[in-house]
């Protein structure tokens, strides 16, 4: 695990379970009351950013940096390969066994052992496992 960033401030959560492997220049990160939970046995690729908080940007009259942070929650089972290059946004649930492709922008819930790709991410097969 070389250049890897994990955060949680603000009241952010991130619990990780175990024979987790996560690979090089990954961010895990929970803001603003996000939190991301991690199952038992996950395969990260490098380049995965998984990021449980978004910024605020409604008031015209206020720069975005300044309009604070929107948490969610991220929940990734047990069993799950993601793949390189993956973004996983706030308020997605990946079910158990599920593999996310290569680059893919995960911004919904992927059902267990689906294949999901694609930006956005979709349900490429719905069971990858026999």
């Amino acid at each position: 695990m070389q250049n890897c960033c994990l955060y949680a401030h603000e009241n952010g959560i991130i619990k990780i379970g175990n024979e987790v492997s996560i690979n090089s220049n990954v961010i895990i990160g929970a803001a603003e009351n996000g939190e991301i939970v991690v199952g038992d046995a996950v395969l990260i690729g490098p380049n995965v950013v998984i990021r449980a908080s978004n910024h605020q940007y409604v008031k015209k009259d206020v720069i975005i940096k300044k309009q604070g942070h929107t948490g969610g929650k991220i929940i990734i089972g047990n069993d799950v390969w993601i793949a390189a290059n993956v973004v996983i946004l706030p308020n997605v649930r990946i079910g158990r066994g599920a593999v996310i492709a290569a680059g893919a922008v995960v911004n919904r819930d992927i059902p267990p052992y689906a294949l999901a790709g694609g930006v956005p991410a979709k349900v490429i097969l719905e069971s990858c496992r026999d």
